[in-house]
């Protein structure tokens, strides 16, 4: 049953008052009774002049059983979009072996671009899913994860251009007329009539010159552009160094195919920020809060067996000095305070270094000179530290007695400096070596650096001890 000729379709309204949301609740009903009912042809005939955001909000009000259905009756790229945005849990109910057979089908119609842009909005288990039954599945697996993280996968395809042969009159007319589609005027690009980039118009170029100028009179040429397959992270540099806002992007032809704006790079920005917090912790970047116990054990574990290794290589080192630590048993209370020096001296210089790397304000003839800096501020922190735990040895003297204190105290005190130094080193030159192989940097940090340093603070206290101490 399709709606009568004339009838007032319900809309999603947008607006945050009581009226508007009471408007939504009364539209949610009358669609849920809709889809009860089985009245498929009308509430598509209701979605179809709909926004794709506000058919999200709306299935985000339908209880799962109604979305379930609704999901079904959808077109195909619209049901793909919904799918990528609505809740994980609720996305395990609706995608069952038919409807992922269904999915499966439209990528293999669309062209190779255009699936790697729908399968870039899902979640990579769905994603992973959806292309299993390819014939070029490996590949295409390839493929997506670099896409992933391209230019062409982070930019918005729907930018202004204006051809250079217009006027500026033409190009406010053109504006005015596209005023409904055009929610924010970012950039102003000028192209020939292949669709090729030429340049940019400034906003004050429409105010201040006379209309009747040719575009390609005034078009401003000092313009910035990336090809589509340029990493994100790149792009992201790029705009930091040149103080830009907006970053065109071209293919190899140098036609225009869309613009990285502002918001763009913001989202950017809490990309790598969630991808480098995760690798930090020791965390695959797929990890998310909906995981699965085994998605857990699959993401997690190998950065556990990871540390694990690092402690039984630093517990042989200490296991291979069972005789010094039986002669003087105190040593083994300074192994706790050797450990955490060495792992957060490093974690704080690997931090940095990454956080430098990734804004772009460490280049590679500045690498020397930031080891020069690492190893004398390594030297004092690790001073610092070691008078403060050779003073503690003196004040624990007047409780308790121990051999040879002073001479303990120095041990600790060339220990740790030696320690400090050597992790700060380390910690700041690993994520620019990574770097240099084309390796995310913060890998860097965390359970790498930590227990890296844990194995070199222990074989350097317990160096210090056999030569000074016994």
């Amino acid at each position: 049953m399709t709606p009568r000729p004339g009838s007032i379709l319900p809309r999603w309204q947008r607006a945050t008052t009581p009226a508007a949301e009471k408007a939504n609740i009364k539209t949610v009903g009358l669609l849920s009774e809709w889809i009860k009912g089985g009245r498929r042809d009308r509430v598509l005939a209701v979605l179809a002049d709909w926004q794709p955001a506000d058919v999200l909000l709306m299935f985000a009000k339908l209880s799962s059983k109604r979305a379930k259905k609704l999901f079904g009756w959808l077109p195909d790229e619209l049901g793909l979009r919904v799918l990528s945005e609505i809740d994980p849990r609720l996305q395990v109910a609706l995608t069952q072996r038919q409807t992922r057979k269904r999915f499966a089908k439209l990528l293999q119609r669309l062209k190779p671009q255009q699936a790697l842009r729908l399968l870039s909005e899902l979640p990579d288990d769905l994603a992973a899913r959806l292309i299993a039954d390819r014939d070029d599945a490996e590949e295409f697996s390839r493929r997506l994860e670099k896409y992933k993280d391209t230019a062409e996968n982070a930019m918005r395809s729907g930018v202004l251009a204006v051809q250079e042969t217009w006027t500026i009159d033409q190009v406010i007319s053109d504006i005015r007329a596209r005023s409904d589609e055009i929610e924010k005027l970012d950039a102003l690009y000028v192209v020939d009539a292949d669709y090729r980039l030429k340049g940019y118009l400034r906003m004050r170029d429409l105010l201040l010159l006379p209309r009747d100028s040719l575009i390609s009179d005034v078009v401003r040429t000092d313009l910035v552009s990336v090809d589509p397959d340029e990493d994100q992270e790149r792009v992201l540099r790029l705009a930091k160094q040149r103080y830009l806002n907006l970053i065109a992007v071209k293919d190899r032809d140098g036609k225009l195919l869309g613009c990285v704006s502002q918001r763009e790079l913001a989202q950017i920005i809490r990309d790598e920020a969630d991808e480098d917090m995760l690798l930090m912790g020791g965390v695959s970047p797929d990890s998310t809060v909906d995981d699965t116990p085994l998605q857990i054990v699959k993401r997690r574990v190998p950065w556990l067996a990871a540390g694990l290794l690092g402690a039984s290589v630093a517990a042989t080192v200490i296991g291979s000095y069972e005789e010094a630590l039986a002669q003087a048993a105190i040593l083994a209370s300074f192994i706790p305070v050797v450990m955490a020096t060495a792992g957060n001296a490093g974690i704080q210089a690997s931090t940095v270094s990454v956080q430098a790397l990734t804004s772009g304000t460490m280049r590679s003839g500045d690498i020397w000179a930031r080891l020069a800096r690492e190893f004398a501020g390594g030297a004092m922190n690790g001073a610092l530290i070691g008078l403060a735990v050779g003073a503690m040895i003196f004040l624990v003297t007047l409780f308790t007695p121990i051999d040879r204190p002073g001479v303990l105290a120095v041990t600790a005190f060339l220990a740790l400096v030696t320690v400090t130094i050597i992790a700060t080193t380390i910690g700041s030159a690993i994520p620019a070596v990574l770097d240099k192989l084309g390796l995310d940097p913060a890998v860097a940090t965390g359970i790498f650096i930590t227990t890296t340093n844990d194995v070199f603070g222990v074989l350097i206290f317990f160096t210090v001890a056999s030569l000074l101490y016994f």
